[in-house]
């Protein structure tokens, strides 16, 4: 890991952080798409 944060990561925390604290979650600062690709593995341990 470079430790340099790319334009989409400074993007995501500052909306994260311009979001009220009681409406802020942290999958908002995955990167678009990153829970799509995770449902599927969480659908099948909930069972």
């Amino acid at each position: 890991m470079s430790g340099h944060l790319t334009s989409d990561e400074w993007r995501r925390i500052t909306e994260f952080a311009q979001t009220p604290k009681h409406r802020r979650r942290p999958e908002q600062l995955l990167p678009e798409g990153a829970l799509d690709e995770r449902e599927p593995d969480d659908a099948s341990t909930a069972e």
